[in-house]
């Protein structure tokens, strides 16, 4: 990984849990949060999920939702991500590409 790669995902992280932070305080934004409640929804139906974090050990064909153990074409894999700060982080975007992007300037 280059050390830009590794900065951004850090910042990924740092925004993620800060997000968390302030929903658990009461100092949300509710523009945000309404994002991220979208978020939560499409992890919550994911067959990637479990407990709350993204299972890294398992594969994923996005449009079918089948799993796999092992890699294959067309899969990807689990990212291994805390969710609840992770979908609360306006630089993330889900492996399989269900959501993200939502933030970004146009």
């Amino acid at each position: 990984m280059n050390i830009k790669n590794l900065f951004g995902k850090r910042n990924e992280i740092i925004g993620g849990h800060f997000n968390e932070l302030r929903s658990k305080i009461g100092m949300a934004n509710q523009d945000e949060e309404a994002i991220f409640s979208l978020r939560e929804e499409i992890c919550n139906a994911c067959p990637l999920k479990n407990g709350n974090n993204c299972n890294a050990m398992k594969w994923m064909n996005p449009e079918t939702l089948e799993l796999a153990d092992s890699p294959k074409d067309g899969f990807i894999r689990g990212c291994g991500c805390r969710l609840s700060a992770k979908q609360r982080s306006k630089l993330s975007l889900c492996p399989a590409g269900f959501w993200g992007g939502e933030f970004d300037k146009k």
